[in-house]
């Protein structure tokens, strides 16, 4: 079975890349935004675009049937995009829309992750991967990133290319949860893995998280940085940071002090990007029930924030997503829900002042529209959502700035 996912079209795309074009106007001028034909067949959803160190563009989705999901991917190139290809199919996956596959990519190799349904409880899964060694050519075979062996959530991946052809993986873990009395909590752990799937170290980075957000993740000019949804013992919800300096990771702080005090997981993560020593990073919160995007930057590897600059506030629902651009300009993507929910990129330059937005695509409020997912080649955007107005389909657009 699987919880709620055909099989990518296999046939040769032909693409006609100016099909779509229009202009957003901003202080600074104007963002180009051009809708790219989508390489996913109908049915599919949960996609993530990723880019390479050479500024190619990886998309993935997960398509379904009432039998079977499928995840797979296709590189854009001058041509367009390659004809999709397979990475795993299951009737036992956990399909969910906020914790989904992803696919990370750099000239190495490739690495990408799914859910699998471990027992019979209701968020009982393990995080499944494969790994694609570039000198092998080759997938292998599926295995399980934690090895605790307890049936209980795994889940909310983030993984990036790391040393020497190695990749570092992040995930909320779930193996305390299932004892103790009372029961523990979500955990946040990290591992290293080498090309061909093997654990070289792995961490516990925080004892205690918030359930089911996102955890986002990124390379400074001083190594990794882990951004996260913490759980205090007073149910205070707020985003914290941890890097790895020196084999050693941090201890977390808070991004900052929003006090959002929640009795149940928000089901809204954070998003950290890096370039050399400056990062960015955006969230939501809801204290007093006031719905709020913010941005904090740093420039020195996130040891220290800004104060936070307000993206929006009260007319989203969350769904954030961050990159820097090559000019050092910020992009942060969002949800406005003013009316019908829509898809919105915001800019502001390393001061952190304004430049305009973007208004990408309707959407949906709801679940099954998902995540908006962006990254960032040069000074282009690239975004992938879900169209849930008809037929549910992976979406792509490119945002030139």
């Amino acid at each position: 079975m699987i919880r709620p996912i055909g099989s990518p079209n296999a046939a040769l795309l032909v693409f006609l890349f100016a099909w779509s074009v229009s202009l957003a106007s901003g202080a600074a001028g104007q963002a180009r935004l051009e809708h790219l034909p989508s390489p996913a067949p109908s049915n599919s959803s949960l996609s993530r675009v990723v880019a390479n160190e050479s500024g190619e563009i990886y998309l993935s989705w997960v398509s379904q049937d009432t039998e079977q999901a499928t995840l797979a991917f296709s590189r854009l190139s001058s041509e367009g995009w390659d004809t999709p290809k397979v990475i795993s199919q299951g009737n036992n996956w956990f399909v969910n829309w906020a914790d989904f596959p992803a696919l990370s990519v750099d000239s190495s190799g490739m690495v990408a992750h799914w859910l699998q349904i471990s027992a019979q409880g209701t968020y009982d899964y393990d995080i499944r991967a494969r790994f694609y060694p570039q000198d092998k050519a080759s997938w292998t075979e599926a295995q399980t990133i934690h090895t605790d062996g307890i049936s209980a959530e795994h889940g909310f991946v983030s993984m990036l290319p790391f040393d020497s052809g190695t990749t570092l993986i992040t995930w909320l873990d779930g193996r305390e949860t299932k004892h103790g009395d009372p029961l523990g909590a979500m955990t946040l752990r990290a591992g290293i893995f080498d090309k061909s799937g093997a654990n070289v170290k792995e961490w516990e980075l925080d004892h205690r998280v918030c359930d089911c957000c996102q955890t986002s993740s990124a390379i400074t000019e001083k190594g990794p940085i882990v951004v996260y949804r913490d759980r205090s013992a007073e149910e205070v919800r707020d985003i914290y940071v941890t890097r790895l300096v020196e084999g050693v990771w941090t201890v977390p702080q808070p991004i900052h002090n929003d006090n959002w005090e929640i009795a149940g997981c928000p089901v809204n993560g954070p998003s950290v990007a890096a370039m050399k020593e400056r990062v960015a990073v955006a969230w939501f919160s809801a204290k007093d029930d006031t719905p709020k995007i913010q941005l904090v930057m740093s420039s020195d590897s996130g040891m220290s924030f800004s104060d936070p600059i307000v993206v929006e506030s009260p007319n989203t629902n969350g769904r954030v997503g961050a990159v820097i651009l090559e000019s050092s300009e910020i992009v942060v993507s969002w949800m406005d829900t003013t009316d019908e929910a829509k898809i919105m990129l915001s800019r502001y330059d390393i001061k952190g002042e304004f430049l305009g937005s973007t208004e990408v695509a309707s959407s949906s409020a709801s679940r099954r529209s998902g995540f908006p997912i962006i990254d960032a080649v040069g000074n282009s955007v690239y975004v992938t959502w879900t169209d849930i107005s008809t037929t549910p389909q992976v979406k792509v657009a490119r945002i030139d700035y």
